[in-house]
């Protein structure tokens, strides 16, 4: 479980904008795919996010041994 981002992502192929792109590197969805070109995006390399940027999982061991 982690950050979830909505983006806008502009394609490097043919500048298609879209607006709606959904980033959740925790739950596997890293890549765009533009829906004029097909062009594909790696969404790691276009944020500058990485896997554990996004991911909360040692927030959730902490809270988690807490409770114990």
């Amino acid at each position: 479980m982690g950050d979830r981002y909505i983006l806008e992502i502009v394609c490097s192929n043919c500048n298609t904008k879209d607006d709606d792109v959904y980033f959740a590197p925790t739950c596997g969805f890293t890549e765009w795919k533009c829906k004029k070109c097909g062009n594909t995006v790696d969404l790691y390399k276009y944020t500058g996010i990485s896997y554990e940027d996004a991911s909360n999982i040692d927030l959730m061991k902490e809270i988690s041994n807490k409770q114990k």
